[in-house]
């Protein structure tokens, strides 16, 4: 039996390519505002949060880096301006010095980043934010590429209380690298805590009937995986306990030394590739048609049964099809999400 799978996001506001496009960052973007006393945790300025894209061919298997000169970084739907330091000049609510662009080596390979200098959180400033990276690569003809990220805001009446996993070469095993250590991290009120905290790890699993979180019966604080567990793209999970509280950790990871891949095919049922964005004054629809192809030769390999899920940036499901030559993504699935929506696509034969 042949088995391989796909994640592909669709945005709530990509394009079904050859490239992908990612933003991860170093530390978890998510700030809290304790009420009656508006105290920000965890503190930015502390921890520097590192935003960097990953850029890659799926078809070829390799990173790939983007025109430094092309890059944009954009908040809350505004560019982004830099000073002769790179660092941001000041933006509504936003202080001068907040943001810092600049390169960096980051697993072994030169990005541009976007470094996080002061808190975003405020009193003035209590709604989730975006951040969107755009550039130009150069694959013998120039592309466009963009991924976003959000930097979370919430009000909390007692400490923040944080969940979140980091990863090795941007959670990608290909040529270079053959495995991924996976390592989950609890915050409490700004701080990392140490001692006494429990983890459980799952794997999503999307197959003909059962979709959903598999326990991996492993409770280390990190877990290593390798090609073998992962069918080219995965999602993996840690629910990270402490003193009778939980919180939940998603993250993906790829395999790009799989000799098949799935190609989602995201269209306008007519054959016509679209953008994976859903808009409410634009498309209000994708129709996937996905195909199963050679990873070099990006020949179409016929005999493969296709299972789907729709799920939130939590990994909870919001819609699933089991079998079918097509799958519809509507606008109506991402406002129950209420964001963006990851699409996971199985096929066997």
């Amino acid at each position: 039996m042949s088995n391989v799978s796909g994640l592909t996001t669709i945005k709530y506001v990509k394009q079904g390519d050859t490239l992908s496009c990612a933003l991860r960052s170093t530390f978890p973007l998510k700030q809290f505002i304790t009420n009656g006393t508006n105290a920000v945790t965890p503190s930015f300025a502390t921890y520097q949060p590192c935003i960097y894209p990953v850029i890659r061919s799926s078809l070829t298997a390799t990173r790939l880096s983007p025109l430094v000169s092309s890059v944009v970084w954009m908040y809350n739907g505004s560019v982004i301006s830099f000073d002769a330091n790179g660092l941001s000049t000041a933006m509504g609510a936003i202080a001068a010095g907040t943001f810092k662009s600049e390169v960096k080596t980051i697993d072994g390979f030169s990005v541009p980043t976007l470094t996080i200098l002061k808190n975003i959180a405020s009193a003035s400033n209590i709604d989730s934010d975006t951040i969107l990276f755009q550039a130009t690569v150069n694959t013998g003809f120039s592309t466009t590429v963009s991924a976003s990220i959000e930097v979370g805001v919430e009000q909390t009446d007692g400490e923040a209380f944080i969940a979140y996993i980091t990863v090795n070469n941007g959670g990608v095993i290909d040529d270079n690298v053959s495995t991924l250590t996976l390592r989950a991290h609890l915050m409490i009120g700004g701080s990392e805590q140490s001692s006494n905290v429990t983890y459980a790890w799952y794997k999503m699993v999307v197959t003909n009937g059962a979709d959903g979180w598999v326990a991996l019966n492993k409770t280390t604080q990190s877990i290593t995986i390798a090609a073998s567990d992962i069918n080219s793209s995965e999602l993996y999970k840690c629910v990270v306990s402490f003193s009778g509280k939980s919180a939940d950790a998603v993250l993906e990871v790829a395999d790009e030394t799989d000799t098949l891949i799935i190609f989602p095919n995201p269209t306008d049922g007519a054959g016509n590739t679209v953008p994976e964005e859903l808009n409410p004054t634009g498309q209000t629809a994708i129709i996937y048609a996905p195909e199963v192809r050679k990873r070099e030769s990006q020949a179409v390999q016929s005999g493969f049964t296709f299972y789907y899920l729709l799920t939130n940036s939590s990994g909870d499901e919001i819609n699933s099809q089991d079998g079918g030559g097509t799958f519809t993504v509507t606008l109506a699935n991402a406002q129950a999400a209420q964001g963006d929506l990851t699409l996971i696509i199985t096929a066997t034969k």
